[in-house]
């Protein structure tokens, strides 16, 4: 496989991940009703956020900006 369609199939897989993230309204929602994860809403948004530059990040790192 080619340098460019791994390439390709990289950011294609980082974006289909933060595609299915949750809503951060839906968090709230889910949060209200005791269906969270434990945190306070805005913890539980902070920590998506961070997961998704993270992503965005590994999907990046060491590539050339075509």
């Amino acid at each position: 496989m080619s340098d460019t369609k791994a390439n390709e199939r990289r950011y294609f897989d980082a974006l289909k991940r933060i595609a299915s993230y949750t809503p951060p309204d839906r968090m709230k929602r889910d949060n209200e009703r005791g269906r969270g994860y434990g945190l306070d809403a805005s913890e539980e948004i902070e920590m998506a956020y961070e997961n998704v530059i993270q992503e965005a990040k590994n999907a990046t790192r060491g590539k050339a900006r075509p």
